[in-house]
């Protein structure tokens, strides 16, 4: 669990106009934090690499706000989410969740890739993310109330390339306002290569070029996964190791695409539009 001490009491509620180093649109940047502060739980949904789970991150740290994530997907059980039986000492005990310990405080609670597990594993905290904001704990026979400045935000990816994720019943739906993240514009997208990650400017324009390209065909259905922001930080990361441009993107952007069907498969297609932007 990583957390961040709260800065100042006073700040509490207050919008910040942008987060250091990361792009989203102002407006929904507003409304992400109206609901946040107005004690309405946030979906926030989007392809991959779009940084909805960073974007949690950052709004913590924006606000002086403990941020605990937990990783919905390894959920097995309804149960799990508030802990587990151990044999200790010779004895079996029920062994408390940190899950629960970060609702019972101010922070963010991020429930990351929440369409990762079954309907059934969300219906033990329905109460939590509900007006009730509460719920009873069968093994410690108590009730945990969720702390008043206790903020959700889930994160889901959604569309035909997610095939390990489940479609959510409407009681889910009913309890978050969803948000969909969506890459930054080439120019933006550029300058976060650079300034965030060393890229030099010709090679961050032609990374976005590329990506917002790419990403256009998985939306067309000319390709089978989106492409979002991390294929152009790894091949930064490889070019600013002296690897050549065509190596780089070989191996970031080409490899993530499968090469069957020769001449008209994916990688194909992704070549020729990695050609077509290095002419």
């Amino acid at each position: 669990m990583t957390t961040h001490q709260i800065i100042n009491e006073n700040s509490w509620g207050i919008n910040v106009d942008l987060i250091p180093e990361f792009w989203v649109e102002q407006e929904k940047l507003a409304i992400i934090q109206d609901f946040m502060f107005s004690g309405i739980n946030v979906m926030l949904t989007g392809d991959p690499g779009t940084g909805k789970t960073e974007l949690t991150k950052r709004l913590a740290r924006a606000h002086g706000l403990a941020f605990h994530r937990v990783n919905v997907g390894a959920i097995r059980t309804p149960r799990d989410w508030f802990g587990h039986w151990e044999f200790i000492g010779g004895q079996t005990i029920f062994v408390q969740s940190e899950f629960v310990d970060a609702i019972q405080r101010p922070g963010i609670v991020a429930l990351d890739e929440f369409n990762r597990v079954t309907p059934d594993i969300h219906n033990s905290i329905y109460t939590i993310l509900d007006h009730n904001r509460e719920v009873f704990i069968e093994e410690t026979k108590e009730h945990i109330s969720v702390h008043p400045r206790c903020i959700f935000i889930a994160t889901e990816n959604r569309g035909r390339s997610h095939t390990g994720t489940f479609m959510e019943d409407t009681a889910v739906d009913d309890r978050f306002e969803s948000l969909r993240l969506e890459l930054p514009p080439v120019e933006l997208m550029a300058g976060l290569l650079e300034e965030v990650y060393g890229a030099k400017e010709e090679h961050a324009l032609l990374l976005s070029r590329i990506t917002h390209k790419l990403n256009g065909l998985f939306h067309e259905e000319s390709l089978s996964r989106p492409t979002g922001f991390r294929p152009a930080i790894s091949a930064t990361a490889l070019l600013k190791r002296g690897q050549p441009l065509k190596t780089a993107l070989k191996y970031t952007f080409v490899n993530r695409f499968s090469p069957e069907g020769g001449v008209d498969s994916e990688q194909t297609t992704v070549l020729q539009v990695i050609q077509a932007y290095l002419k």
